[in-house]
């Protein structure tokens, strides 16, 4: 019998393409999240977003935000759109194509801020200047 696999949708900035990107484990991050400060990381979570909430968790949903980092989409995505490998669309464009990560498995470019720590600082850091984003 086949399996059927849906293909990951990849949306990608034109900007930081110099930059090399550290792979880490979402886990060794948090524990080890002032060595991390700065740096620019890929990272696999699962996002969740809502009322004063766009986050990357570690495991599940909601576990607790020291769990996860608080995902930052300010001015840089408006300098440094984040458009899809396939269709050319501007994943916060009018399209509102950003509502496809609600709730999944994505893999995310950026860099880490300690200092920031998100809303009301309840979480871990932010991951901020994001140049890669990968639903899967």
């Amino acid at each position: 019998m086949a399996s059927c696999s849906l293909k990951p949708e990849i949306y990608r900035s034109v900007c930081n393409k110099d930059i090399i990107y550290r792979k880490v484990e979402m886990d060794k991050l948090l524990i080890n999240i002032d060595m991390y400060d700065g740096k620019y990381v890929e990272i696999k979570g699962k996002y969740k977003t809502g009322f004063e909430e766009s986050a990357l968790y570690a495991k599940g949903f909601h576990i607790n935000s020291e769990s996860a980092l608080w995902v930052e989409y300010d001015d840089f995505i408006l300098k440094c759109p984040l458009i899809s490998t396939e269709t050319k669309i501007d994943l916060f464009g009018k399209e509102e194509s950003f509502k496809k990560m609600y709730n999944k498995t994505v893999i995310l470019h950026g860099r880490i801020d300690a200092k920031q720590r998100g809303h009301l600082s309840r979480y871990k850091a932010s991951i901020k200047d994001i140049t890669l984003v990968i639903i899967e």
